[in-house]
């Protein structure tokens, strides 16, 4: 029986019924708790802005949760139903909206973007689209223009008024095709694209394609700031004595953000990276290809997804920030794993929780990655030797019995651990031979394995 993404919400959210989850995941992650995903989320109140947790296994929904409150008006608590303004994780979805122009025989992804939007202006180069969903156009970013101009972010600014803003720039950044540089530009221009197109607005193409084929209901491209929005979650700053709501309804632009979505239907939407319900055609490899610059090099950022590592494993993800909205989506295609924190407070770092997620129930992974590094180090020349263990799927250095640092993974062999940076040596054969620890106060200090 495959479970729907509802109901093995409704199973996980009132903590994993025994005998109710297929068997597979429940000996998968049998070493998962409840009580400890709370553990992770525990500084949240109830009182106080806090973030949704999801956890995707094969497409779908094993564990959602809200810690804290969507509303503080009203005292209405966060939960997997809570409507989020995502950010810059809007940004793969209006991606997605190219390549399904493209699909549709509509857009050249590699045409002169004058070809299709007139007012434009005749730069050095010309840009494409494709450029536009890899960051390489070498376009001044919106909110740097906005700032320029003086405007900021509380006057209602139209898609109009930036594509204005835009047809008055006189020079790109650089050639376009040579660097990446992140710009919100490209992503509201894909909106107006669409419309020009295709007759519908960026919003209504998104639900065609994507959101209705997915089951995606509470999720839309917020383009109407009047429309009300069921089970909205708020945004908050700190403030003396405690929060501030932080949000402007008056900006209408989408594309690079202005996305509504719930971790329930991002369930939905990570679903189709296992079985494609969408329009667009070779879901995955579409979404995952990396953009390439004018001499043939690769970079990391996709169709607005970044393809990245955390602790040597692959990831495809997102992180997003505006006003006091965090978010992020990281997921593991090797183990058809994602998760999905959205949160309402603008000091709240939700990569981290997402990691810590990603720690939890990958910690088996991480240990067998992680063993080859245990041992016993020595330098002879300050005789002095260290205890490296494994526990829970992370490395820790002992310097005594009872005083250990986590070892924080970087790339390949590098860690960092307190205030040093460790590098572990390997022979000829690629054996784990060695560190060396590099500090302000010390310098470079190898220590040799001895067991």
């Amino acid at each position: 029986m495959r479970y729907t993404v509802h109901s093995a919400f409704v199973i996980l959210s009132i903590f994993l019924i025994a005998g109710s989850i297929p068997w597979e995941i429940q000996d998968r992650y049998a070493h998962v708790n409840p009580e400890k995903i709370d553990e992770i989320f525990k500084d949240f109140e109830e009182n106080a802005p806090g973030c949704v947790a999801g956890v995707v296994d094969q497409g779908e929904l094993i564990f959602a949760k809200g810690y804290g409150s969507a509303n503080l008006d009203y005292g209405i608590p966060l939960a997997p139903d809570s409507r989020f303004l995502v950010a810059s994780v809007s940004k793969q979805f209006a991606a997605a909206a190219m390549l399904m122009l493209e699909q549709e025989g509509l857009l050249d992804l590699d045409e002169d973007l004058r070809e299709y939007l007139s007012e434009l202006p005749e730069f050095e180069a010309p840009i494409t689209a494709r450029q536009l969903i890899h960051h390489t156009a070498g376009l001044r970013d919106l909110f740097d223009l906005l700032h320029l101009k003086d405007i900021g972010l509380d006057p209602t600014i139209t898609t109009d008024d930036t594509m204005h803003l835009v047809a008055t720039q006189q020079r790109l950044n650089f050639t376009p095709g040579t660097r990446h540089l992140y710009s919100n530009t490209g992503y509201v221009m894909m909106s107006v694209l669409t419309e020009k197109l295709t007759g519908m607005t960026l919003r209504e193409y998104t639900d065609k394609h994507f959101f209705e084929p997915s089951g995606m209901e509470a999720t839309h491209f917020h383009d109407d700031t009047g429309m009300i929005v069921p089970n909205r979650a708020e945004s908050y700053r700190p403030v003396q004595g405690g929060f501030g709501r932080f949000y402007r309804d008056n900006i209408d632009r989408v594309g690079a953000r202005g996305l509504f979505t719930t971790v329930e239907d991002f369930a939905r939407w990570d679903a189709n990276f296992i079985e494609n319900r969408t329009s667009l055609e070779n879901f995955t490899e579409r979404m995952t290809e990396k953009g390439v610059f004018n001499n043939g090099l690769e970079h990391d950022y996709a169709t607005g997804l970044r393809i990245s590592r955390y602790r040597t494993l692959d990831t495809v993800g997102h992180g997003g920030s505006y006003m006091g909205f965090r978010t992020n989506y990281m997921r593991f295609p090797d183990y058809e794993l994602a998760f999905v924190v959205f949160c309402n407070l603008n000091n709240i770092n939700p990569a981290s929780y997402a990691r810590d997620l990603a720690d939890l129930y990958l910690q088996h992974e991480f240990a067998e990655i992680f063993s080859e590094y245990a041992g016993t180090y020595r330098n002879e020349g300050f005789g002095r030797s260290y205890d490296l263990k494994l526990e829970d799927g992370d490395i820790y250095l002992y310097r005594t019995r009872r005083d250990s640092t986590r070892l924080v993974w970087q790339d390949d062999d590098k860690f960092t651990a307190g205030g040093w940076d460790m590098e572990f040596i390997r022979n000829e054969n690629e054996t784990v031979s060695g560190f060396t620890v590099e500090s302000a106060r010390t310098g470079k200090v190898t220590f040799l394995r001895v067991h």
